[in-house]
């Protein structure tokens, strides 16, 4: 008898722009910080059994006990990733059970990477063309296939290219694998994220002045990156987002700075060349 199929996961991705989440941080506003800590321990219950769990009426105790939170609070926290969307309202009011799209993305993704065979077979919430392809999609090389098979390695390969197809692509927000983008796309993507911008004010150390400084920087972090040759450092969104902060903090402010001091060092110089020639007569020929 076959070893019975694991469903639960050991471990889950954490995004490092986690706290960076509008549903997120609706939540710390509502519910004060403390109500991440409730999620994340829901999230570790959900995917150690797999990648949904079934509403109980001794949820909250457990939660409370494992916490040191009360019971009302935990209640409180639950309805309010319910409204705020972190898990699915509508099939909790149909079917008492807590999940959500983005977690079932990221459990059927983690099955893929450890090449294990999971099914989401209910309460189903990702469309089938949102689905990581698993490990047994792969093409089967010519050292796995039985010897007397009676399809050879060659037939195999013509197969495969006949019904090769592109993989589906990932959203990027809330999911763990990124689709690749172009370098020429960057400087869009990014300013068309308003939380980000927001993000990169607050890290950059001029707070709201560096708000409409983001576009010029924005060309001189693509240049530098050109010319370094590091554009296979930046072949995702958030690669680019992180990239551009790092960039900022250790050459971009302190280039700005530089060109700043050299800014108004020439305007001081100029400044004291008219004082020293005050009164004297202007010479309308000299060429500047």
């Amino acid at each position: 008898m076959g070893r019975k199929n694991k469903i639960g996961l050991e471990y889950f991705p954490f995004d490092i722009d986690f706290f960076s989440d509008l549903k997120i941080r609706k939540l710390i506003k509502y519910q004060g910080g403390k109500a991440v800590t409730v999620y994340a321990l829901l999230l570790c219950i959900i995917y150690k059994q797999g990648y949904y769990m079934r509403w109980d009426k001794e949820l909250p105790f457990i939660i409370s006990e494992q916490t040191g939170y009360e019971e009302v609070y935990i209640q409180e926290v639950i309805k309010s990733c319910l409204v705020i969307g972190l898990f699915s309202n509508e099939l909790f009011e149909k079917e008492k059970i807590i999940t959500s799209k983005g977690i079932q993305e990221r459990y059927q993704y983690i099955c893929n990477l450890s090449k294990r065979k999971c099914v989401i077979s209910e309460f189903i919430l990702i469309s089938s063309e949102e689905k990581p392809i698993s490990s047994e999609e792969i093409p089967v090389s010519s050292e796995e296939m039985p010897k007397n098979s009676g399809i050879s390695a060659q037939s195999k390969v013509k197969e495969s290219k006949g019904n090769n197809k592109t993989p589906p692509i990932i959203p990027k927000r809330g999911e763990v694998r990124e689709q690749i983008i172009n370098m020429s796309d960057i400087k869009d993507l990014l300013l068309e994220d308003e939380l980000w911008k927001e993000n990169a004010c607050r890290q950059s150390g001029l707070s709201t002045e560096f708000f409409s400084m983001i576009p010029q920087q924005i060309d001189n972090f693509l240049s530098w990156i050109r010319s370094t040759g590091a554009e296979s450092t930046v072949l995702t969104l958030p690669d680019a987002k992180r990239r551009f902060i790092y960039w900022w903090k250790y050459t971009g402010l302190k280039e700005w700075k530089d060109e700043k001091e050299r800014i108004s060092g020439k305007t001081n110089r100029t400044g004291d060349n008219r004082s020293a020639s005050d009164g004297a007569k202007p010479d309308y020929n000299e060429v500047f």
